[in-house]
């Protein structure tokens, strides 16, 4: 038997940082490249030249299926297959000539998987989306084209191979539903009937933020929809629920959950929207049955949509959540653990995790868990380990956290001047402002000050003074300049300067609170510090609107030391119910 060719057929308009990685993902799954390029202004086509001599112009006319079907003209092999330039192919070799060589359907539903975001947690939607067909099909609607197949008993699902569809800049995603709702209006004006148009007309205007004209959208689509057409009526369920929830109709959104349940009995990322419906209820209780429902029921069937997680970690976490809320502190620990334990890279349970230990154990406990499961190896947890020692008072263990880093970011830098410098690691705060200077990170304003009063720390007062007049030199810092001037008058001359303004005031009160966290067994260097908190108090005592400031702090303080009591206490109580 032949085996059957394979065509990648593309449209593509200034496409020239991703292009590249689209083609390098699939050139080996292919017989053949057609790239049809609809008025590029940029290198687009000469790095579409590096993959395929078969480079064809289009003239653009306002019509995706229009554009896709000049391109499937130019191809020669038996099946296309269909990409667009930010996506890219995730493939074993052979896969889709598995997939071509068999006799029993005429094309392919691939799974694509819309990355949320450009971090490196890879949070996805997944969508069934027909790209793989033999060549005598075409694309049908001007635009959120699609394949047009009469007999769907022809169409075949299958998991793999991926296709990864990047996210795209926020001014980038707005111009393209900008063009695509002036598309879209125009084609439901001449086909009011087709779901699949007001289907996409919601997603674009929730794209945008018009919830209001997406539920009346998507309410059609659903109306038009067949409850078995669940490639699409499934994610406008989902999209409408959505809407209720951004427009607070919680209700609502409540309602159409339940319905939809009866339709869709296996569908878990319904019952999870559930669940987080009530959960906004504060109904933490139902929403935890809901929740367990999701985990319980698995992945949904292929031609759903699916948020990745919804039935594992996002669930998990949640149920951590509730559980918290609900006082269930030990069932809490083991919903965040588990939310961990689903997930390579989903690392937001670990934060109100490490919260509740540092509850019932020592911070070096603490410390001792987070290195024997390898989160610190991970840049992005170490940074923020280490902002939530420091806040909960422990910035010796923040100095833990993120040390040895071969090459830490500027917000790791940041981060590791204020754990040194208030665990009095006083020199090794200053060594490491001077790596940030090496790698060419500006100082912030913050790490500017600490650096002045780690130099007066170690009586280097003309270098703090020098320090001083490159804050002077910035009109933003003048008021921080005022502050940090006092303060050295004060501690160099004994000398009482006037602050005479609110914002120099707030600057010594912001240091005033940093120097309070010192966490140090040398006696010098404590008594160091407590210098520096009794200038400040003496230079806010001269001053009357310095003084309501004063009070005002306190008062936010209180109120904050009340919380975070009540948090401890309620917390611990939750231990032995």
């Amino acid at each position: 038997m032949t085996l059957q060719q394979i065509s990648l057929a593309m449209i593509v308009r200034n496409e020239d940082t991703r292009l590249a990685q689209c083609l390098e993902s699939v050139k080996d799954a292919v017989d053949e490249i057609v790239i049809v390029d609809t008025g590029s202004s940029d290198t687009t086509v000469d790095i579409a030249q590096k993959y395929t001599t078969k480079i064809y112009s289009y003239q653009w006319n306002d019509d995706f299926a229009a554009a896709r079907n000049y391109a499937i003209e130019q191809t020669t092999g038996d099946w296309v297959l269909s990409l667009d330039a930010d996506e890219q192919l995730s493939i074993d070799s052979g896969a889709l000539n598995l997939l071509v060589n068999q006799s029993e359907y005429t094309a392919f539903c691939l799974p694509l998987c819309a990355l949320k975001t450009c971090n490196e947690y890879r949070e996805y939607d997944r969508f069934m989306v027909l790209r793989l067909f033999r060549r005598n099909y075409r694309f049908t609607n001007p635009v959120h084209e699609y394949v047009s197949i009469d007999d769907p008993t022809t169409v075949g699902y299958t998991c793999h191979p991926v296709i990864w569809h990047t996210a795209v800049s926020t001014s980038e995603r707005r111009t393209r539903r900008g063009r695509n709702i002036r598309l879209l209006k125009t084609a439901i004006a001449l086909n009011n009937t087709d779901p699949y148009l007001h289907y996409y007309l919601g997603t674009e205007w929730l794209g945008v933020s018009c919830t209001d004209l997406a539920i009346a959208a998507f309410q059609v689509a659903l109306r038009q929809f067949a409850t078995a057409q669940t490639v699409f009526r499934t994610p406008a369920v989902r999209h409408l629920i959505s809407c209720y929830k951004q427009s607070v109709k919680l209700d609502e959104a409540i309602r159409l959950c339940l319905e939809e349940s009866e339709h869709y009995p296996e569908y878990c990322d319904l019952f999870f929207d559930g669940a987080v419906l009530f959960e906004l209820q504060g109904e933490y209780a139902l929403a935890i049955k809901w929740f367990q429902e999701a985990i319980r029921l698995g992945p949904p069937p292929l031609t759903f949509f699916h948020t990745d997680g919804t039935d594992s970690y996002l669930a998990y976490y949640h149920l951590g959540y509730c559980s918290e809320k609900l006082s269930l502190i030990k069932e809490a620990e083991k919903y965040y653990e588990q939310a961990l334990a689903t997930s390579q890279n989903y690392y937001y349970p670990l934060y109100p995790l490490v919260l509740l230990k540092l509850t019932q154990q020592p911070a070096l406990e603490v410390l001792r868990f987070l290195r024997e499961q390898d989160y610190l190896e991970v840049s992005e947890v170490a940074g923020k380990m280490a902002e939530l020692f420091w806040t909960a008072g422990f910035p010796d263990i923040g100095v833990q956290c993120l040390e040895p880093k071969v090459a830490p970011d500027a917000r790791e830098l940041e981060i590791l001047v204020t754990c040194q410098l208030y665990s009095g690691e006083i020199a090794g705060a200053l060594q490491s402002i001077l790596q940030m200077r090496q790698q060419g990170i500006e100082p912030s304003t913050t790490v500017a000050v600490d650096e002045i009063v780690a130099l007066m720390l170690l009586d280097r007062y003309e270098e703090a003074r020098l320090q001083m007049w490159s804050l002077w030199q910035k009109p933003d810092n003048r008021d921080v300049f005022r502050a940090v001037f006092c303060l050295y008058k004060k501690l160099c001359h004994n000398a009482s300067i006037p602050l005479a303004n609110p914002q120099a005031t707030a600057t010594l009160l912001a240091l005033s609170n940093r120097c309070l966290q010192v966490r140090t067994k040398d006696f010098s260097k404590q008594r160091r510090f407590a210098a520096v908190i009794a200038a400040i108090k003496g230079l806010l005592a001269n001053d009357a609107e310095s003084l309501a400031l004063v009070i005002h702090e306190l008062s936010v303080k209180e109120q904050g030391v009340r919380q975070s009591l009540d948090y401890t206490f309620s917390t611990l109580r939750g231990l032995y119910q």
